[in-house]
């Protein structure tokens, strides 16, 4: 059984970070709250718990879930979360973060369709994208997209993956924005980077979020420490004068001033550095690295 009072503690210290306009938070996140190897999401009443364990966890009912899921954290994207108890949550079912509405599905494996470490970059961004074109590289189900467009942005979004866009194409018809207003561009980063570059097509902001480690169409590996420098560098050429790139990576074998370095060797342009920033609710490993790129 997983230590009620100490649960308690941390559900108790997310009750402020959860409103009428956010409903989707971390509640439990490992050795930051005294419970190492665990972590519990919440979203919108519906829990994630993920466990270093490969052993069901035992929570107490009375903790206050809608519905409990659990998976173990494994190295592998093809876990479907178990039912543990509450109400089942086999369909796809909506939350909100800061006021807009996203479509999470537990039976999608690795994630369930978004990000909780991003919350406060995606904020960050509704100001800095404001009546602008926005570039959303690796863009998944187009969160960061979303929260641009909200706020008038003219946006691309753009992915490896069909399924992903259309779960995207979702985001943005369920918070209002229509879709054919914006683009959605099935292909690989790079390959549409070069394209961009040669087309003389610029971008005010572009949005990089890659996976640690992937394989494009033609099998070539793509992984954080040697390739960052390359796909930063592209985006760069890709963007107007003035223009903001927002760099991110959950890789953990690299510090922060390690990544910005990466960043500094490989754009020839200035800029001015900011550091994002990682939601309170994630109070352990401060594994995610976030730099804006002012030129």
């Amino acid at each position: 059984m997983i230590p009620f009072e100490k649960l308690v503690i941390a559900v108790e210290k997310r009750r402020t970070m959860r409103s009428d306009l956010t409903n989707a938070v971390r509640l439990v996140d490992g050795a930051g709250d005294g419970l190492a190897g665990l972590t519990i999401d919440d979203f919108a009443g519906r829990w994630m718990v993920q466990t270093l364990e490969e052993r069901e966890p035992a929570l107490d009912p009375g903790i206050g879930y809608r519905s409990l899921y659990w998976k173990p954290l494994l190295k592998t994207t093809k876990i479907v979360p178990k039912h543990l108890g509450g109400d089942s949550a086999s369909e796809p079912f909506c939350v909100l973060e800061s006021g807009l509405q996203f479509e999470i599905d537990f039976r999608a494996g690795y994630s369930p369709g978004l990000f909780l470490d991003q919350r406060i970059n995606r904020q960050k961004l509704c100001g800095f994208a404001r009546d602008r074109t926005l570039l959303n590289a690796f863009s998944y189900t187009c969160a960061f997209g979303v929260a641009a467009a909200k706020n008038g942005a003219c946006t691309v979004n753009l992915d490896l993956s069909r399924h992903y866009l259309d779960w995207g194409k979702r985001n943005y018809e369920i918070n209002r924005i229509r879709v054919d207003d914006h683009d959605f561009i099935y292909g690989d980063v790079f390959d549409w980077l070069g394209r961009f570059q040669r087309r003389g097509r610029k971008f005010d902001v572009i949005v990089l979020d890659p996976p640690t480690f992937s394989r494009d169409r033609k099998s070539k590996v793509f992984r954080i420490q040697d390739d960052y420098g390359e796909l930063a560098a592209l985006a760069a050429q890709c963007l107007n004068p003035e223009g903001l790139l927002f760099c991110s990576t959950n890789f953990r074998g690299m510090t922060f001033d390690e990544f910005l370095r990466i960043l500094r060797t490989a754009v020839a342009r200035p800029f001015k550095a900011m550091a994002g920033s990682m939601p309170p609710d994630f109070t352990g490993d401060k594994y995610l690295k976030t730099v804006w790129m002012q030129f």
